[in-house]
């Protein structure tokens, strides 16, 4: 009977050691909901801050505890993958959500511009920011003789911070950007939408055509259909290049878009979504973006109650014998 309790007290102890391992290798630990975010930028072309540029953000998602995502009711509507797995995935996300921005005009949920030193601090309108997925999308900007373009992008609201292995509530960042000397004479522009399937042995659900639509700013430009008929590609020559000018998607039911762009050519990408699998068939992992902490605490967690259980079956069948 004691050497059981022995082994069950040594058991117990390494079990609640490693409980404590993974909560601080594997993830930052949970968020603090009650915590205040905030984001700064800070753009300069070289030591030259650039004034009065205006910024735009756009609350795509909420973020719980935990760091899983909800998309908000203005953004649930679009078939987009919100989980960015790299920077590359975040940028296209950047992208393809701007395209959806400009053609319904959407309202961003703060706006502020960049004071003498080229800073602008986020929230500016609003007294506080909702803990969430952000897109930040810039105004063409104007300063003495040349352009602005800057990119848009995601930020999470707070970020983790893998060399610190904790969230980070208030950041900075500085947009990268496009610029050039404003032209004396016209200049025109191409774009092009060329459509990519990721579909493998669903290509037969595919619809027999998709529409493209070419914004100049927010207003829809031309709308035009891609089909096999025109091999999935379209292009629009002699645009006016003073105008921005960016191609979207109407929504394809069934299908999840992304959109990149390479020089003057908008590749959007429609990936099949897969039936869901059935309640015997699906297996939740954690994704990429997810806390890891509470799988191995669980895991641990059930260990010790079968030790438990099994420590005091084994003292009831001592007492009997």
């Amino acid at each position: 009977m004691r050497k059981g309790k022995r082994i069950a007290a040594a058991l117990l102890s390494l079990l609640l050691v490693l409980t404590l391992i993974p909560v601080q290798v594997q993830a930052q630990g949970m968020i603090d909901t009650e915590k205040n975010v905030s984001l700064t930028i800070s753009w300069k072309d070289g030591d030259t801050p650039l004034t009065g540029a205006q910024f735009d953000l756009f609350l795509i998602a909420t973020v719980d505890a935990y760091g899983e995502l909800t998309p908000t009711d203005t953004f649930e509507q679009f078939h987009v993958d919100i989980e960015g797995k790299n920077d590359d995935a975040w940028r296209e996300l950047a992208a393809t959500l701007e395209g959806y921005i400009l053609r319904d005009q959407i309202t961003p949920d703060d706006s502020g511009m960049t004071d003498g030193q080229g800073i602008l601090t986020f929230p500016c309108e609003k007294k506080e920011l909702t803990q969430g997925l952000y897109l930040v999308r810039g105004h063409r900007h104007i300063q003495g003789d040349r352009y602005y373009d800057a990119s848009s992008f995601m930020v999470m609201l707070p970020t983790a911070e893998s060399e610190t292995n904790d969230w980070e509530y208030d950041m900075t960042v500085s947009p990268k950007f496009e610029s050039g000397q404003i032209p004396e004479e016209p200049v025109y522009v191409t774009r092009k939408a060329l459509k990519v399937w990721d579909d493998d042995g669903y290509e037969d659900e595919r619809p027999e055509e998709i529409v493209v639509q070419l914004l100049r700013g927010d207003q829809i430009y031309d709308t035009v259909s891609l089909s096999a008929d025109n091999n999935w590609r379209y292009e629009w020559t002699d645009l006016d290049g003073s105008y921005e000018w960016t191609v979207v998607e109407k929504e394809t039911e069934g299908y999840t878009v992304e959109v990149s762009r390479e020089s003057d050519t908008y590749v959007i990408t429609n990936t099949y979504d897969e039936p869901t699998p059935t309640v015997q068939e699906k297996t939740t992992l954690p994704q990429t973006g997810q806390l890891w902490w509470p799988v191995p605490v669980l895991t641990a967690a059930g260990l010790i109650l079968i030790v438990i259980g099994l420590v005091r079956r084994r003292g009831g069948n001592d007492e009997e014998s």
